[in-house]
């Protein structure tokens, strides 16, 4: 069972996916992050080195419990951003649909969970997709990562997009297994 910040202990994060996170802080927060995860026995961040996951989800979860859930989820967004996407992906609903693939890529060995997307038409040229997280990943970091994947990705489909987490769901932040989050897109 993936919860979050938890992880089986054979599981690996890509070197890569780490520098993305880590360039998403703001620099004021570099040298802080940098001892957290030294304290967590990352002294270096090497993009095609593979990571102990738990390692890096410890030091996550220092980093949230001292800097607030706000923090991560900008960092989340930061890094949505910057993260290089195939060029084949060139609308929200591809990288929505492409998450899975990049959980594949970006983690190896034991249970890291996925994520499922649906998507509704309501109307009025608008579009909400619905997208259940069960990841070890902080709940505030995926809200980021979608918030960010929208933004980035509403240009010619959609003008404006709203990125919410499903308050009527469970969430992983009081321990269920998976969060549901809500983008809205007209």
């Amino acid at each position: 069972m993936v919860t979050e910040y938890k992880v089986s202990q054979n599981a690996e994060l890509i070197g890569g996916m780490l520098q993305t996170i880590w360039t998403a802080f703001p620099e004021g927060f570099q040298n802080i992050l940098k001892k957290i995860l030294a304290d967590h026995g990352i002294e270096e961040i090497v993009p095609n080195k593979w990571y102990h996951f738990q390692s890096v989800l410890d030091a996550l979860k220092e980093i949230e419990e001292k800097f607030g859930h706000h923090l991560m989820r900008q960092v989340g967004e930061q890094a949505a951003m910057a993260a290089p996407v195939s060029p084949e992906i060139t609308t929200l609903k591809q990288c929505l649909l492409s998450l899975n693939i990049t959980l594949s890529r970006i983690c190896r060995g034991g249970e890291i969970g996925g994520y499922t997307i649906s998507e509704e038409k309501t109307g009025a040229g608008s579009t909400r997709y619905v997208v259940n997280a069960s990841t070890p990943f902080p709940c505030s970091l995926t809200m980021g990562y979608l918030d960010g994947y929208a933004q980035r990705f509403k240009t010619g489909e959609f003008k404006e997009v709203i990125t919410r987490h499903d308050e009527e769901r469970p969430c992983r932040k009081q321990g269920a297994e998976s969060c549901t989050y809500i983008i809205s897109c007209w």
